[in-house]
């Protein structure tokens, strides 16, 4: 069974809900809708039944070092987060990396992303990294100010190269933020 954690000082309702094995489709077919949406900053190609391939979504039930989440906002689906724990080599060794993130387009720019980002910084507290291709403004966008309202301070990122494109690199530690103290905290854990 899923859990998933209820907001005890807004008056929205977004859940942050770890998907199982069970709820592998649901994720499935929301990854049609990110990868279209990508698909206008980086060349994703459809397969011949008609469908777009993300090949590594089995291993975030089989790899413990990959935790797969769904996003509902008033008991509707409105995205999901993909999340990879990886090894780091400065810091304690270990991080995570927002490996996907998204919200559907109905659910933009209403705040609904940034609580979710917060709410997944808050359950996996530790040293974290958002990597955002520079084509992508608008995500450099939302990530500088998710994390700079998270964190208290300003967001920096760093530049680097893969595959020929320029991608912006984020990094802190949502160690920092009290969940006692935070604007999203919790009353805790309900199942869904």
């Amino acid at each position: 069974m899923a859990t998933g954690f209820k907001l005890g000082c807004m008056s929205s309702e977004v859940d942050l809900i770890q998907a199982d094995a069970q709820q592998q489709s649901v994720m499935e077919n929301l990854l049609q809708l990110y990868i279209h949406d990508f698909s206008e900053l980086a060349p994703c190609d459809i397969g011949n039944e008609g469908r777009y391939s993300y090949k590594d979504l089995p291993f975030y039930w089989s790899d413990a070092s990959r935790l797969p989440f769904l996003a509902r906002f008033d008991e509707k689906l409105a995205g999901f987060v993909l999340v990879t724990k990886i090894s780091e080599q400065s810091a304690d060794g270990e991080a995570y990396d927002m490996t996907e993130f998204f919200v559907l387009r109905r659910y933009r720019r209403r705040g609904i992303g940034r609580e979710l980002a917060e709410k997944v910084w808050l359950r996996l507290p530790g040293r974290w990294q958002i990597r955002v291709m520079a084509t992508n403004v608008a995500a450099h966008r939302f990530w500088a100010s998710s994390i700079a309202r998270f964190t208290g301070r300003a967001a920096e990122s760093t530049s680097f190269e893969r595959n020929g494109a320029i991608w912006h690199l984020f990094s802190f530690d949502s160690r920092r933020q009290d969940p006692e103290t935070h604007p999203l905290w919790f009353r805790g854990r309900e199942s869904t």
